[in-house]
């Protein structure tokens, strides 16, 4: 006959099971820092998330682990070459913040012919994100181009055309450039007085800036212009 478990027997073993999923960062540096970091930050939003069936709910605490040593992994492979510093300890990078929002420097008429010659499947773009209380900047990736109708579709924002205009009003695609890219992979933001703190990036942002490459990156920016 199978022995009953007593309250600390399930105690003991439920604490098993988490030095089991934690067991990958008990390595020291800072790919356990981010880890950490980023455990806390997704565990944090999911609890503050209402409504969401258990099954949802399971379905990403399970995913957890391997997107977050994925974009651990990303994170400090694309820190050997940005021009922007990796804080482990926050999972954020950081770059100093402009006193206005950073411009692409063209009309968006000017930027048709860009997006025309560079838009592609995978390619990372900045939408900069605008409401009555604040503005920011994005990064979405494409998933579909249209040639014909010169407009693009993106992973999370949806259709946008060339020039920039999409489904979302507050929605318009930015030409990049090296200050637009830096500003949307450290979350700043600004409001009417300026300068605001900047925002936390989604763990699916932080999966794209990792693929950034920036070498390439200027080189077709300088190319392009």
């Amino acid at each position: 006959m199978a022995k009953r478990l007593t309250a600390d027997d399930r105690k003991s073993t439920l604490a098993n099971q988490q030095a089991d999923i934690f067991q990958p960062l008990a390595q020291q540096g800072d790919f356990a820092e981010l880890c950490s970091a980023l455990y806390e930050r997704e565990l944090q939003q999911l609890s503050q998330v209402d409504d969401m069936p258990v099954a949802a709910l399971q379905r990403r605490l399970a995913s957890l682990p391997h997107y977050i040593r994925h974009a651990a992994h990303g994170c400090l492979n694309a820190a050997k070459q940005s021009p922007l510093k990796l804080d482990v300890q926050n999972a954020s990078w950081q770059a100093p913040q402009p006193t206005k929002v950073p411009s692409s420097g063209t009309s968006a008429e000017k930027q048709i012919p860009w997006f025309s010659k560079h838009a592609a499947l995978g390619l990372v773009v900045p939408v900069l994100y605008k409401t009555p209380e604040f503005t920011t900047i994005m990064l979405d990736s494409i998933d579909r181009v249209d040639t014909d109708k010169q407009r693009l579709r993106l992973n999370y924002r949806g259709w946008l055309d060339f020039a920039g205009q999409g489904e979302h009003a507050e929605d318009t695609l930015l030409k990049p450039n090296k200050r637009i890219m830096t500003a949307a992979c450290c979350g700043h933001q600004w409001n009417h007085k300026g300068r605001i703190n900047p925002r936390t990036l989604t763990l699916r942002e932080l999966l794209l800036v990792a693929t950034l490459d920036w070498k390439k990156f200027q080189m077709a920016l300088r190319i392009a212009h």
